[in-house]
Order: C-alpha cells, then structure tokens, then sequence
C-alpha cells in the first residue's frame, strides 16, 4: 500500500525499521563482511580526492571544538595513563634505536640482565640504557646509566679510556668492588 501521506509514510518506515531491527542489523553487517575491500577502496580514493577540503573542515572544527576536545583528551590521558607510557616508551625505542621492546628484552636476558661493562644488575633503581655508537647508529648492548655516561664523557674513544685507566692505576687506585 503506498502511502502519499509524508507523514503517514515516515511513521511506517520508522514502525517498520524498529519491527525488524534484528534483520537490519544482520543484514548490515553479511553486507559490510562481503563488501569490506571494495568499502576500503572507496574510502581510501575519497580520502584522497578530498584531502584539502577534509583539511579545512578538520582545522575548523579543531579551532570551534578546541576546549571541548582538550577536555576529551585529557580525560583519555588520565584513564590510560599506563598505556600512553607503555606506546611512548615502544615508539621512542623504535625510533630512536630501531629496536622493539621484544628485541630489548631478548638483549637483557642474553646479557643476564646486566650491565655489559660493571655486571652491575638491573633493577628497579639501576636501569638499563642502550648503548649505540653514535656514527653508524649500531647497537652495541644495554649498559646501566653511569657507564654509558662514561662512554659518552670519554666520546666513545677506546684510547681515552685506556689512558684513564693508567691514569687510575698510576694514582694507586684500585677496584672497590
């Protein structure tokens, strides 16, 4: 039955979406599984035909939205504080040494979990630092804080540090430990 009545006919589609709301659902989703890389395509070609004009409307609303998404965002930050630490710890990691937290890990416990140059064990309080050469960016082991302060005092230059140790033993100084 065709209803000509707009109102007449919005009433019906809304009884009959919320009769089968279940079908809809089910229906929606078998769509969206069977069409999912052709819904990718298209989403990533608008995307790019439109990446000015999604620019400006994103800038815009950043601009007119600016208080309420800091509240967003620092409301996010406080709830997954944990998680935030443990993404930026990963990323600075990977960027800054081209190494995983997997691939740290695996580095401890082949060095027994301590420090390559003092055997001092890592812990809570003495913590282990990637040790990398700061020319060819190589990854030479994990050393705790003040050896791998030392090695950068001395520029990572194995005849200072040879001299220094002279020096040490010319002074009477001897290992304390």
């Amino acid at each position: 039955m065709p209803l000509k009545n707009k109102e007449a006919r919005a009433a019906y589609n809304k009884d009959h979406r919320e009769k089968n709301k279940e079908a809809y659902k089910a229906y929606n989703k078998d769509y969206r599984e069977k069409n999912k890389e052709a819904r990718v395509a298209y989403n990533k070609a608008y995307r790019e035909r439109n990446k000015e004009s999604r620019a400006a409307y994103n800038k815009v609303y950043r601009e007119r939205n600016k208080e309420a998404l800091a509240v967003r965002r620092k409301a996010y930050n406080a709830e997954n504080k944990e998680a935030r630490a443990a993404y930026n710890k990963a990323f600075y990691m990977l960027r800054k040494y081209g190494i995983t937290l997997a691939e740290k890990k695996e580095m401890l416990n082949e060095q027994g979990n301590k420090c390559k140059i003092c055997l001092q064990e890592f812990n809570d309080k003495v913590v282990s630092c990637v040790d990398h050469c700061h020319t060819m960016g190589k990854i030479r082991g994990l050393l705790c804080r003040q050896c791998n302060v030392g090695l950068g005092n001395f520029k990572d230059n194995p005849l200072a540090l040879v001299k220094a140790a002279e020096y040490l033993k010319e002074q009477g100084e001897e290992d304390v430990r």
